[in-house]
């Protein structure tokens, strides 16, 4: 009961969290409502915050094979740069990163 439960919840967020941006991209960032601010403070800075969180450790844990491969740039991009910008950067309720 507890495990379909703990998967239903997590359905519904993913689902929730992929749903924001699609619906975010229909408005112009000068057309930023309440309800996209509150969405934004309440899930979406979390969420990038974990990310941010979870892209260091996975940074940390990828230079022992992008170093010599000269990809470490490339890495730092993609798992700690791109989730602070979102996370910290961008103006509130622009939930997603096109606009």
């Amino acid at each position: 009961m507890k495990r379909r439960l703990k998967n239903s919840i997590a359905i519904a967020v993913l689902s929730l969290v992929t749903a924001l941006p699609a619906a975010a991209e229909d408005q112009l960032p000068e057309e930023r409502k309440g309800g996209d601010m509150a969405v934004d403070v309440v899930l979406a800075r979390p969420l990038g915050l974990l990310s941010v969180i979870g892209g260091s450790v996975l940074f940390v844990v990828s230079l022992p094979f992008t170093i010599p491969s000269d990809s470490m740039d490339a890495a730092a991009e993609q798992l700690v740069k791109k989730p602070i910008d979102y996370t910290f950067k961008r103006p509130l309720g622009q939930i997603g990163m096109s606009q």
